[in-house]
Order: structure tokens, then C-alpha cells, then sequence
């Protein structure tokens, strides 16, 4: 027992450390959306409207070459909003913090899963038959009512 609780003990002092670092992170690199990030990201939605225009423009070529025009123009967008603003970077660093999480995270035992999931069915349907009578009794009432 002892052993589970240093691990939890362990766990919670990552955790702090983990945030007091995001803090930190957060400090030197809030949110850059001043002008160079506002023109990027304007570029990339006239990208996709001019997409978009491409598309219904070109109503007389066949579809897939409407297709690659839109297809060109959502991908440059993402290449741009992704790549070239700083969206990209902080959801690479979002997903990396993630994967560390999950595996900081301990997981119950498979059988205490399936318990548990099969209680949540069972109160489900429980709550189901209750509200469906609740229901039934509430038509039943005023269908009476009014007569």
C-alpha cells in the first residue's frame, strides 16, 4: 500500500512541475496574434474563399479538376496556417504534453473497466424504463385532462 501511495506522491509532484513549466511556457509566448499572424491567417482564408470561387467558376471543366482547385487552395491555407503562423507549433507541443499525460495516467484494471461499464448500461436502461414511464403516465394524464 505504502508503494501506491509514493507513486501517487510522485504523480502529483510531476504534475505540479508539469504545470509550473506550461506557466512558465505560457509567460514568454502568450498568444503572438498581432499583425504578422492576422495578415497570415487572413491569407489563408482568401485562399480558401478563392477556393471556393475557383470551384464554382470552373462549372464548366470537369469535377476533378474543380476538385484540385479547391483541394490546392484548402491545402496551401493549411500549409500556411499550420506551418508559417504559430498555430502549427503549439498544437505540435499540445499533442507532445498529451501523449506524456496519458502516460502518466494509471488505468484501472480490466475487469474493474468492464464493471464498471457494465453498471453504467445497467442505470442506463434503468433510467431509460423510468423516463419512459414517467413519459407514458404524463400522455395517460393529460390526454385525461383533457376529455
Amino acid at each position: 500500500m505504502s508503494d501506491c501511495k509514493q507513486k501517487v506522491k510522485e504523480m502529483s509532484v510531476a504534475s505540479k512541475q508539469a504545470r509550473q513549466e506550461l506557466r512558465d511556457r505560457g509567460q514568454g509566448a502568450q498568444c503572438k496574434t498581432g499583425r504578422r499572424n492576422g495578415a497570415k491567417l487572413f491569407l489563408a482564408a482568401a485562399l480558401i474563399v478563392g477556393g471556393a470561387i475557383g470551384f464554382s467558376f470552373l462549372s464548366q471543366q470537369p469535377l476533378y479538376v474543380r476538385g484540385a482547385v479547391l483541394g490546392v487552395s484548402l491545402l496551401l491555407s493549411g500549409v500556411i496556417v499550420f506551418f508559417w503562423c504559430d498555430t502549427g507549433p503549439g498544437l505540435i507541443r499540445y499533442i507532445k504534453d498529451s501523449v506524456v499525460e496519458i502516460k502518466k495516467v494509471v488505468w484501472p484494471p480490466k475487469n474493474e473497466a468492464w464493471r464498471n461499464t457494465f453498471f453504467v448500461l445497467i442505470f442506463t436502461a434503468v433510467l431509460t424504463l423510468f423516463l419512459w414511464l414517467v413519459d407514458s403516465f404524463l400522455v395517460w394524464l393529460f390526454t385525461k385532462i383533457a376529455e
